[in-house]
């Protein structure tokens, strides 16, 4: 790790309890970043800022505990986060859900709702607070929001999961051209099957899913974590509107 200077910069990311959220954290961390570590469980929370304090100093690093679904509780995240660190530069968007497979005509309403209001409602609620931040600073900036290689390639028995996240891929798209004026980057990270306790936990997901990825291996959540480092380390500023995908060509197939 170490790859990219992001030293001065604050990023915030939602859903750095575990998986991929933990590894940019911690990434983001160790190339010189300020990080804002959100999440809703307060036990995993901890065991990342554990890990954090081997990385980099006290003073570069804050947990803040929150439900995105909430508009207030983002907006003390948000708000927090400034206070600590006197600014703002970036938001990686990764807090969310997974769903139980099963066929669509099963899928519950409840289902369907509390995946919506997770990932969905909660993206825009994250990505609202802080646009209104970076375009007060007036200095550009980052946003960034996991997706899925479902939203590009949808697999059967993920309905609900599928249709959130193609929703949110095109409201990325749709902020990159509205916010481009402001010098505010917006993109997407579009991970293909990632071994995290999440895919672990699911008897038999690693090992279905990887029969669909050509190069035959699952990904690591840090390899998300460099590829977001290197989006924000503002080598590629014109980059955005972009899928950023790692997914062992899983799509392309």
């Amino acid at each position: 790790m170490g790859t990219y200077n992001l030293s001065g910069k604050t990023v915030l990311v939602t859903g750095a309890e575990t998986g991929i959220g933990r590894a940019i954290a911690l990434r983001a961390l160790a190339d010189g970043a300020n990080i804002a570590a959100a999440g809703l469980n307060t036990d995993l929370l901890d065991e990342t800022m554990e890990l954090a304090r081997d990385v980099g100093p006290d003073e570069r690093q804050v947990a803040l505990p929150g439900d995105i679904r909430d508009v207030a509780q983002v907006q003390k995240m948000v708000d927090d986060t400034v206070a600590k660190f006197g600014r703002l530069d970036a938001v990686i968007a990764n807090a969310g859900v997974m769903v139980v497979r099963r066929p669509f005509i099963e899928v519950t309403h409840e289902e369907w709702h509390n995946v919506m209001a997770v990932n969905l409602h909660g993206t825009f609620h994250t990505l609202q607070a802080v646009t209104r931040v970076l375009k007060a600073q007036g200095e550009g900036g980052d946003l960034m929001v996991t997706t899925s290689s479902n939203a590009v390639r949808p697999s059967p028995m993920a309905s609900a999961y599928t249709a959130m996240k193609g929703a949110i891929q095109h409201m990325v798209r749709a902020l990159a051209v509205e916010l481009a004026p402001d010098m505010i980057r917006v993109n997407a990270i579009v991970p293909g099957l990632t071994q995290t306790p999440g895919t672990l936990s699911r008897e038999g997901h690693i090992e279905r899913g990887k029969k669909n990825i050509p190069m035959g291996e699952v990904m690591m959540p840090e390899e998300h974590a460099a590829l977001v480092a290197f989006a924000l380390s503002g080598e590629a500023p014109q980059m955005t509107g972009t899928d950023l995908k790692i997914d062992g060509r899983r799509t392309s197939a």
